[in-house]
């Protein structure tokens, strides 16, 4: 064998090798953030679901009006039975983004009435007092972390040390972010995101679904109650003031 043969040979064997490595450690580097992503939002990822709150617009409004929804900037008007909070569209839109990029599956969207009756679901819920799968998970005596005051303008308080209280102050909003497993069906994850005003469930959301590597680092796979601050009009300078686990 020719040394030109020999050096050739060993060129290739080299890059082969090098290629084969780069892809092993893509592979590795995937499955060890698809583990962590896995911890907080749990195993049952190919049946996960988004659950909004379903409205419907007060009937005064439709006997007054025929069509009370205008379209900016066109003037058209519009008739239509469930309106969808915008904030709700946003999360579920921030959502989508990260199953699709850590685990390359996207969850079902899907309506509170929908799935009002049936814990045996993994889900995160978008909304406050709107949607009853929030409400499910606040009421639960496996909250253990934080829980709505609704006398005034409303606030957050831990319910582990009282003293610790949030409330929009023209500024900040702010979002609880809560995650149990249910007592009865421990392979089902359950987690809502509930902001005080619009800006607190999109931003929240956008928290949970872009930082949730810095929820991971705190809780592992635990149960945990999370308080999100959020600067009015931006999703993205959402940033953790508390956690309780």
């Amino acid at each position: 064998m020719s040394k030109d043969f020999h050096d050739l040979v060993i060129n290739l064997l080299g890059g082969v090798l090098v290629a084969v490595l780069d892809r092993l450690i893509i592979f590795l580097n995937a499955k060890f953030k698809s583990f962590k992503f896995k911890q907080i939002f749990g195993n049952d990822l190919s049946n996960f679901n988004l659950v909004y709150g379903k409205m419907v617009l007060k009937p005064q409004y439709v006997r007054q009006d025929k069509f009370p929804y205008l379209k900016p900037s066109t003037n058209k008007q519009f008739s239509i039975n469930n309106p969808v909070s915008f904030a709700e569209t946003r999360a579920a839109s921030y959502m989508s983004e990260s199953f699709s990029k850590f685990i390359n599956k996207n969850p079902q969207l899907i309506s509170d009435d929908e799935v009002k009756n049936n814990p045996d679901i993994s889900y995160c819920s978008l909304g406050g007092y709107d949607n009853f799968k929030t409400i499910e998970i606040i009421e639960s005596i496996q909250n253990e972390f934080l829980e709505f005051n609704l006398q005034g303008s409303g606030s957050i308080v831990n319910k582990k040390d009282k003293k610790h209280v949030y409330k929009v102050d023209g500024t900040y909003d702010y979002a609880v972010v809560i995650k149990i497993k249910h007592r009865l069906f421990p392979n089902r994850t359950h987690i809502c995101v509930a902001g005080l005003g619009e800006w607190g469930t999109s931003g929240g959301t956008w928290f949970l679904a872009n930082k949730w590597k810095e929820l991971q680092k705190k809780v592992g796979d635990k149960n945990f109650g999370a308080v999100i601050k959020i600067k009015g009009g931006t999703d993205k300078l959402a940033e953790l003031v508390e956690i309780i686990k």
